[in-house]
């Protein structure tokens, strides 16, 4: 194998507003190890976009309505609902296909990469089987791959190589270099094969300081609407406690760790450089999980990207100091912070408490009255269906959201998603009398979810409750966003 052997990554994301930064740490750790490599993006070949939130229309809420719909008929449609718009959204691309059969067929690379989610099963298996037959190993990574169950499930894809769990951006050229050698992949922290079953993914990257800046050169930045830069200051979550959340239990979720604060500042300057541009999405799961990073950002973006405009996610944490005062989201906003986004979830105090979200309703009033009196564009993602929500803990959503509804730009409702490896699931499998209304009928590793059925949320006072909550964010999110906002709708 020569230094110059071809990888080939098919980046099925599609993301509709900004590269993939997963993929971008990648490419940079492959070119830095003198590997020649290329990205293949559906995006740049007419694949549908991938698009997140945007200013609704009627169809939008109608849509809305249907997805959340608790009578026991629509629970039970609910998964085939889903299924349809899963098989729509991450429908095998044809010309992509065709364009990458092409390639196989005319100049195969030495290997092939491909980054995905759990919902890309269709696709990895029609790549995989048509790699198979020209010979290419395929190597699969993706957010996803840290369930033992799941990895055991894709390994049955014909045609694939090996998967790889957990955080891929010290092991990927080593091991990639030892796979064209046809040397033992296993010797690598969370590779799986189908020979060798699922093995537990890769430990946490603790020594973050060393990441290379990530290359988006080959992205297509003429098919985004702007040019939204990608950025992480840390990894994981400091809480890290949502009995719901499964970010805390994917690759790069578990545990914290920081990036040195000039690291991520010398890397914001750098790719404004390369790329023309100076606005920012933060991708951290909180970005005020350290103080230390939150306040050296706001009090020095600035000095290294003159005109920075950025959008992150915080945490409003009950126990002590958590940065977000109103003097401190003022300086935020004038360092360039434009939109800022939390987890809401719930409007109850003691259905939070339930969640483990470790905030106060008071408290997050207080933040959204701030950050609005600051100049943000807030958003918060918000749940319903939690097992054991009441319709006593809907009026509270509810009332907080009549509250609060000149303040927010945009919220992102979303309905509880029964996930193996959470507190969760944990928690259900030890204790399921805790969770008397709702019961799982059976789990789905190949996508990481459980399908449930929750008596609660299919009585009528529910059901009416949930209408008139779903009715006020249809008027939020039919709203233009704040003028100096604007780029960033859709993200987050």
């Amino acid at each position: 194998m020569s230094s110059s052997a071809n990888v080939l990554i098919v980046d099925l994301n599609n993301f509709a507003r900004y590269p993939t930064l997963a993929i971008g740490y990648l490419v940079a750790a492959l070119r830095q190890a003198g590997l020649q490599v290329e990205v293949l993006s559906p995006l740049a070949h007419g694949a549908p976009p991938i698009t997140r939130e945007s200013t609704e229309n009627l169809a939008e809420h109608i849509k809305r309505r249907v997805y959340f719909s608790g009578h026991p008929v629509m629970q039970r449609l609910h998964e085939t609902l889903r299924n349809l718009y899963a098989g729509r959204a991450y429908q095998v691309h044809a010309h992509t296909m065709a364009l990458l059969e092409a390639r196989l067929r005319t100049d195969p690379p030495a290997c092939l990469l491909l980054s995905a989610y759990l919902d890309h099963y269709p696709t990895v298996t029609a790549i995989a089987a048509l790699a198979e037959t020209y010979r290419v190993p395929v190597v699969v990574g993706g957010p996803g791959f840290t369930h033992a169950q799941t990895i055991a499930d894709w390994l049955q894809v014909p045609g694939l190589t090996a998967l790889c769990g957990g955080e891929g951006d010290f092991i990927v050229a080593p091991m990639v270099r030892s796979l064209l050698r046809g040397e033992d992949l296993l010797q690598y922290d969370g590779i799986s094969t189908p020979a060798s079953g699922p093995r537990p993914p890769a430990r946490p990257a603790c020594n973050l300081e060393q990441l290379p800046v990530p290359d988006f050169t080959d992205f297509p930045w003429e098919r985004y609407p702007y040019r939204v830069i990608p950025m992480l200051a840390g990894r994981g979550c400091s809480w890290n406690v949502c009995t719901f959340c499964s970010d805390v239990t994917t690759s790069s979720g578990r545990t914290f760790r920081t990036r040195p604060l000039q690291a991520v500042l010398e890397e914001m300057r750098e790719q404004s450089r390369r790329h023309q541009s100076s606005d920012y999405i933060f991708l951290d799961m909180k970005l005020n999980s350290d103080l230390e990073m939150w306040y050296g950002l706001i009090d020095n973006i600035q000095k290294y990207v003159p005109g920075a405009r950025w959008i992150a996610t915080v945490h409003v944490g009950a126990r002590g100091e958590n940065g977000l005062d109103l003097e401190t989201l003022k300086a935020a906003r004038a360092s360039g912070l434009t939109r800022i986004s939390f987890g809401l979830e719930t409007g109850s105090q003691p259905l939070a408490r339930r969640m483990g979200k470790g905030t106060t309703v008071e408290q997050n009033s207080q933040f959204v009255r701030d950050a609005w009196e600051a100049g943000l564009s807030v958003r918060a993602s918000m749940m319903l269906g939690y097992p054991g929500e009441t319709a006593t803990d809907l009026l509270a959503t509810r009332e907080f959201l009549q509250t609060h509804l000149q303040q927010f730009d945009r919220i992102k409702p979303s309905r509880f998603n029964a996930i193996p490896g959470t507190r969760f699931e944990d928690l259900y499998q030890r204790r399921p009398g805790r969770f008397a209304s709702l019961r799982v009928s059976h789990w789905d590793y190949r996508h990481a979810r459980g399908h449930y059925q929750n008596t609660e949320t299919s009585t009528p006072e529910y059901r009416r409750i949930q209408r008139d909550i779903l009715a006020l964010v249809h008027d939020i999110n039919r709203k233009p966003m704040r003028t100096d906002a604007r780029q960033f709708d859709g993200l987050m």
